[in-house]
């Protein structure tokens, strides 16, 4: 076969075609390439951290499937507690209670008074002094009521003794009525670190 022979003009503009192609490789890639291939792997990885987020979303709501209402059910149990144990002292709501009660259960209250109260560390104690004229049966009932209310009551220092001059069956009650209230003083102990121990005293 016959060479090709090229010419120093021919050979002159191949170079000039190979260095201007390779020029424009450069700066293509320079300028164009490397930028996009930044923002390419930027964008990966963002994408690969929302997508790592987003199954672990699915995977807490997979593992409570009830969250909404255990956190109803916790805020019923709580005011429940609330009810039971206030956090504040509430002496006409104990006044009202006693007064109801008393009419419900045919039972005169002469005299109700705060005689004191005492801090414990996750409630106080609130005592009132009452006394009272009725039926012993309907007495009885009375004081049943109370204990038995929503709110926490207890009856001590009971003393019961009959009426002169009324009829068989009427006696007069004195008594203390507790209530109790939360302590809002109270700090919860700080959780120990797991694997932490106390350390003994020599």
């Amino acid at each position: 076969m016959n060479q090709i022979q090229l010419t120093k003009e021919q050979l002159g503009k191949i170079a000039g075609g190979v260095v201007l192609a390779g020029g424009f490789l450069y700066v293509y890639a320079f300028y164009f390439w490397i930028p996009t291939s930044k923002v390419i792997a930027a964008n990966s990885k963002k994408n690969a951290a929302m997508e790592k987020d987003i199954a672990a979303a699915k995977a807490q709501k997979a593992a409570f499937p009830d969250l909404e209402a255990k956190l109803a059910s916790l805020k019923e149990e709580k005011e429940e507690v609330q009810q039971r144990l206030p956090g504040a002292k509430q002496f006409p709501d104990v006044i009202k209670t006693v007064e109801t009660l008393s009419a419900k259960h045919k039972v005169r209250v002469q005299s109700i008074a705060p005689s004191g109260s005492a801090n414990t560390e996750y409630f106080i104690r609130t005592m009132y002094r009452i006394t009272a004229t009725g039926n012993y049966h309907d007495i009885g009932r009375f004081l049943a009521a109370l204990g038995l209310e929503v709110r926490i009551m207890t009856v001590e220092n009971l003393s019961l003794s009959g009426t002169p001059g009324s009829d068989a069956g009427t006696a007069s009650a004195a008594f203390t009525l507790v209530t109790y209230q939360y302590n809002e003083n109270t700090k919860p102990a700080p959780a120990a670190k797991p694997g932490s121990k106390k350390k003994k005293k020599k």
